[in-house]
């Protein structure tokens, strides 16, 4: 579960990468408007990293939330199915 919660503690981490990345690439392209494409593209690639940050938080809750209720289900859960 440590694993689990330093994933979690990192989004924020990333959060805050992709902000300033995004703050870079808008004062790029304001620099020289001829960088507006390039700055999309890699605009759209932080977003991305962003996103499967957000897809990993997601997954170590649902981890922390299994282990500690055991996902809910009792042992005979699947006898049920």
């Amino acid at each position: 579960m440590d694993k689990a919660r330093k994933v979690i503690a990192y989004d924020d981490v990333v959060d805050d990468l992709f902000e300033k990345v995004r703050d870079d690439l808008i004062a790029m392209i304001q620099a020289d408007s001829a960088n507006g494409e390039q700055a999309a593209d890699l605009l759209m690639v932080a977003k991305y990293f962003e996103r499967i940050g957000d897809h990993a938080t997601n997954i170590a809750e649902w981890v922390i939330f299994a282990l500690d209720t055991k996902g809910g289900f009792d042992e005979n859960a699947s006898e049920h199915l």
